[in-house]
């Protein structure tokens, strides 16, 4: 059970990567264009930005080339299309977050904490990378955890403006 636990987290371990990897872009481009949608809301925000999806994807895809020296090479392409879904899980976070009128910065408690988990969950579905039920709710739990506290720890190294 331990194995299989163990497992999942390096599963994962690429879109864990990526989505704490992109806050540490302070300022860039957004991936909206700063164009709103048909509420005459922002699509995302200024916080979705083509710098924090690049380093995203690099810093997930580093991780995969890392993991594929055990895994096998093929872990190359599952953790940066991980990667990406993730980002795009949090994207979609944000798209929501901004259509129930919250800004950005402000707490949507379980969206986002688990946003990229759904999209990288995805990922790995359609590439046929299997977890099982336990995995997927320990890496939700595991999820929840660390996003609280690395965001904490990123308020109080002021790389983050709110402590969620």
């Amino acid at each position: 059970m331990l194995k299989e636990l163990l497992l999942a987290i390096v599963i994962y371990l690429p879109a864990f990567v990526a989505n704490g990897s992109a806050p540490f872009v302070k300022r860039g481009h957004p991936i909206d264009f700063y164009r709103n949608f048909i509420d005459k809301r922002r699509i995302f925000g200024d916080g979705k930005t083509f710098e924090g999806l690049a380093l995203a994807l690099t810093f997930g895809t580093t991780v995969g080339v890392i993991l594929s020296k055990f895994l096998g090479y093929d872990w190359i392409l599952i953790s940066f299309v991980e990667s990406l879904m993730a980002m795009l899980g949090d994207m979609t976070g944000a798209f929501i977050k901004r259509r129930l009128n919250i800004p950005r910065g402000g707490r949507a408690l379980g969206l986002d904490q688990l946003d990229f988990v759904l999209g990288s969950s995805l990922a790995l579905f359609l590439l046929g990378v299997r977890v099982n039920v336990i995995q997927f709710i320990f890496i939700i739990v595991i999820a929840f955890v660390l996003h609280t506290f690395t965001n904490n720890v990123a308020y109080r190294l002021k790389i983050k403006s709110v402590p969620w």
